[in-house]
């Protein structure tokens, strides 16, 4: 007798169908009822590797899916990140025409690759189309007799076509008002350029406080961008302010109001980070304050966060406080812009004290004790802005 290959079921063979018929049938009938009892598990078995294998072709096809999404999130940021690519060109724009002072001249530095607006227009990818001219602002023609406004219809005449516009500057301005100017301005860059990214840095400053002329005429040119939205990116003031090693140096210990290549460096990324949507406040982490004069500083520490100095904690004295006693030295990036007079405590907050900050050094030292000295020095959370 004969089987068949895949349930076994049994069969005469062409020499046997003559002999013993019935027994042959029988055979195969017998042949037949022992599959049968296995049939149901031989189907089960098919079905059960048919969905492991359709689970595994599912998740085979969903972990492509995904790693397709990631290898596209990928070429993406690279293309991002590229500088040079069509990508980059068309989220920032590809080109940058620089209105402004010397500053945005590069005055100082030790070419003109690295003035803050190359440095700025590589980063980003931008050919850059630099007009400023030192001594000009907003009211002011400066050395190359042409104001902010005058820059800009010379680039007109040069039929630029720009996506990004910077107008940075103002401390040349003075006292001059100059809200009106700004706004002027802003309205003739937006009907000359109506594509074009319009963005002002009121007054960059070197590493000495600001006056409070320019502060004012930075709150001018805000307002003129805010009535013609322009993009503002505020603060620029503070970026070198507490670092004369950004300041170029003219010999003999004389800083220049002009950075060096490191001041324009810094410039650029912070610049950056303003176009980028990043943070234009410096900041400072929080640090410890330094023991002076057998002070014994336990909590006390400063930090800059989001353009404000905090000072706060506690500093042991060996004896009683008294009036005069220095005891700390506050960083230069976090000193005001001129002295400051604080509230603080000693004797553990039994007694007010008034605490002189020094501009010129950041020392700190107690001016008045208003009751029984005792020793310690605390000091609740002070803060003021930077350069200010």
């Amino acid at each position: 007798m004969l089987k068949t290959p895949q349930h076994h079921i049994t069969y005469p063979a062409r020499t046997n169908i003559a002999k013993n018929t019935s027994n042959q049938f029988r055979t195969m009938a017998e042949s037949i009822d022992d599959n049968i009892d296995n049939l149901h598990s031989q189907v089960t078995d098919i079905d059960t590797t048919t969905a492991t294998d359709t689970k595994k072709w599912q998740d085979e096809t969903a972990s492509f899916t995904a790693t397709s999404g990631n290898l596209q999130d990928i070429g993406l940021a690279t293309l991002i990140r590229d500088v040079g690519s069509e990508t980059r060109g068309a989220l920032y724009g590809r080109s940058c025409l620089f209105i402004g002072d010397s500053y945005t001249e590069g005055l100082r530095a030790s070419s003109s690759s690295r003035r803050w607006s190359t440095l700025l227009a590589k980063a980003m990818g931008w050919n850059e189309y630099n007009f400023a001219s030192g001594g000009s602002g907003f009211s002011l023609p400066g050395l190359e007799g042409r104001t902010f406004l005058d820059q800009a219809k010379y680039a007109r005449e040069q039929k630029l076509e720009p996506d990004v516009i910077i107008v940075a500057g103002g401390r040349n301005d003075g006292k001059a008002d100059v809200i009106g100017r700004a706004q002027e301005l802003f309205d003739y860059l937006h009907n000359s350029w109506p594509s074009a990214k319009v963005v002002t840095i009121p007054i960059m400053w070197d590493c000495t406080a600001v006056t409070t002329d320019a502060l004012a005429r930075a709150d001018e040119i805000r307002s003129a961008a805010y009535n013609t939205g322009v993009y503002v990116v505020w603060d620029a003031w503070t970026w070198l302010y507490g670092h004369p090693e950004w300041a170029y140096d003219l010999g003999g210990g004389v800083l220049d109001m002009h950075p060096n290549d490191n001041g324009y460096l810094t410039i650029s990324r912070y610049a950056q980070q303003a176009l980028l949507g990043g943070q234009t406040t410096i900041t400072l982490a929080k640090q410890l304050l330094p023991a002076r004069n057998f002070s014994q500083p336990t909590t006390a520490s400063v930090l800059i966060n989001h353009g404000m100095v905090h000072i706060e904690g506690q500093f042991n004295s060996p004896s009683p406080v008294y009036t005069g006693w220095d005891f700390t030295t506050i960083p230069a990036p976090a000193r005001p812009a001129s002295d400051r007079y604080v509230l603080g405590y000693t004797a553990y907050g039994a007694t007010p004290l008034l605490i002189k900050v020094s501009a010129s050094d950041g020392v700190c030292l107690i001016n008045n004790i208003y009751g029984s000295a005792g020793k310690g020095v605390g000091m609740p959370d002070i803060c003021w802005p930077v350069a200010q």
